[in-house]
């Protein structure tokens, strides 16, 4: 008896949605040295700086898009975030080769 393969699943969620509202998350201070650090608690690993606010909210924007687009490459877990629902759908992913 052959085991039987697994089917992928691909994840269907608004990427613009998602990076919205972890920004609306975002935290940001400045350190002691006066640089900004925006963060977002509810995601280990989305953080960035800037030399002010804005500076440091657009750099945290280009690393949760950077983020979202390396841990879907790779197959990894998307952080939940609050509002954000991630379906996960069964797919013959054969027809894309």
């Amino acid at each position: 008896m052959s085991a039987q393969a697994s089917i992928p699943k691909v994840r269907i969620f608004s990427l613009l949605g998602y990076v919205e509202a972890a920004l609306n998350l975002a935290e940001y201070h400045p350190d002691n040295h006066g640089i900004f650090i925006g963060t977002v608690p509810e995601c280990p690993g989305f953080f960035a700086q800037g030399n002010t606010r804005n500076e440091a909210e657009k750099n945290l924007r280009d690393v949760i898009e950077g983020n979202l687009l390396l841990g879907l490459q790779l197959g990894f877990e998307i952080p939940p975030i609050t509002g954000i629902t991630i379906q996960y759908v069964e797919t013959d992913a054969t027809q894309y080769k």
